[in-house]
């Protein structure tokens, strides 16, 4: 970047229009009224709101300047502090929640730059100086007005932004190849289920060599050849894979089911075969490590049915004796050794694209750092 930019304030940039908190008091979700963004809906730089909180349409009706445009800026202020996404056609007419600050430009090519600028080590240490609190970190609104910003030459501007969104695109192809991998191997198993009810039917401890969980909240020292997994590792990964996206790591080293129940679902996914775990994780070892891909598919076929055996506050823990003795049936080994090879295969594709994911974000950092203009005094 140019040594010497021009700085503003963000409040002061000539195109932005809005800098502004969304609703503060949402009152009871409703089902039928607009659908609201909140600080977990953006992720990696996307709104990714498949299951966004409905408010009223009073409610959302009381605060018509935050009523979502394709191409706002949305900015996290509670939590992820600086995470930012731009809206798209799709959020059109939507709400934001007060832990999300709007920011509307008049030129969405300032608003990606703006986004882009966010994402600056730099510029996320400014805002992460000005939060307050100790367990939930809070950005308020005039820190974000106040953020000094780097305005290089237009054609500087352009060419940074065109690198960004090469390499998020690629990201964005690597996500849907992962995702539709997985949805294949979902289909692969309803076909081999199709005559499930001719299948010999014994219990789940039956057909596990090992099971267990764990009473730690936190991290013990796991043992050098484990890998660490908590709740929010199965909960908040969109693919049902934890602990496999090292170079080193492959299928062939998948050997864990790992179960985690919320809000009325079990979420799964396949870890390493020497996992620790923290307290509402399940663990379940098959007998034969090739069965867990079988494993894996079964309980994501039975969610809702074995999210009814959960148990403690607010239905968050799964016992061993309760998934142990609930019935399953076993396709015969033919058939099952058909279908493990199948879906090992496309989970073995979806870790490839998400390994390529993971070295791109790791080239995008690296990139964003050059945008830092040599005389940053401005961030002091």
């Amino acid at each position: 970047m140019t040594a010497c930019p021009q700085w503003m304030a963000l409040d002061d940039l000539p195109g932005v229009e809005v800098v502004g908190y969304g609703v503060n008091r949402p009152g009871p979700v409703d089902a039928e009224g607009v659908p609201m963004l909140r600080a977990g809906d953006i992720v990696d730089g996307r709104v990714q709101a498949s299951e966004a909180v409905r408010v009223g349409h009073a409610v959302a009706d009381a605060h018509p300047r935050t009523r979502l445009r394709a191409g706002d800026l949305l900015v996290v202020l509670v939590g992820r502090i600086g995470e930012a996404a731009i809206t798209g056609p799709a959020q059109e007419g939507w709400q934001v929640a007060r832990s999300v600050a709007l920011v509307r430009c008049d030129d969405l090519d300032l608003a990606r730059w703006l986004r882009a600028w966010l994402a600056v080590p730099a510029a996320r240490a400014w805002c992460e100086a000005r939060a307050a609190g100790s367990v939930q970190r809070t950005l308020g609104l005039k820190w974000l007005r106040q953020l000094p910003v780097a305005l290089p030459s237009v054609a500087e501007r352009d060419r940074a932004l065109r690198v960004i969104t090469a390499v998020e695109s690629r990201i964005d192809v690597n996500d849907r190849i992962a995702r539709t991998s997985v949805e294949l191997a979902d289909a692969h198993f309803d076909v081999l289920t199709r005559d499930r009810s001719s299948w010999p039917v014994r219990t789940f401890g039956d057909i596990v060599r090992k099971s267990w969980t764990s009473t730690a909240a936190r991290s013990p020292v796991p043992r050098e050849e484990e890998t660490w997994v908590a709740a929010a590792d199965v909960l908040h990964n969109s693919l049902p894979h934890v602990g496999l996206d090292a170079e080193e790591q492959s299928c062939e080293a998948a050997g864990s089911v790992l179960l985690v129940p919320k809000d009325g679902q079990v979420h799964a996914a396949v870890g390493p075969g020497s996992v620790a775990v923290s307290r509402g994780v399940l663990v379940l070892q098959p007998e034969q490590a090739a069965d867990t891909w079988w494993l894996l598919h079964e309980i994501r076929s039975r969610s809702s049915e074995l999210a009814r055996l959960a148990q403690g506050t607010a239905g968050r823990e799964l016992s061993v004796r309760a998934i142990g003795n609930t019935e399953v049936a076993k396709p015969p080994q033919g058939e099952l050794a058909h279908f493990v090879e199948r879906a090992s295969t496309l989970h073995a594709r979806a870790l490839t694209a998400t390994r390529e994911s993971h070295t791109l974000r790791a080239l995008l950092t690296g990139f964003l750092r050059t945008l830092e203009p040599a005389d940053s005094s401005a961030l002091g």
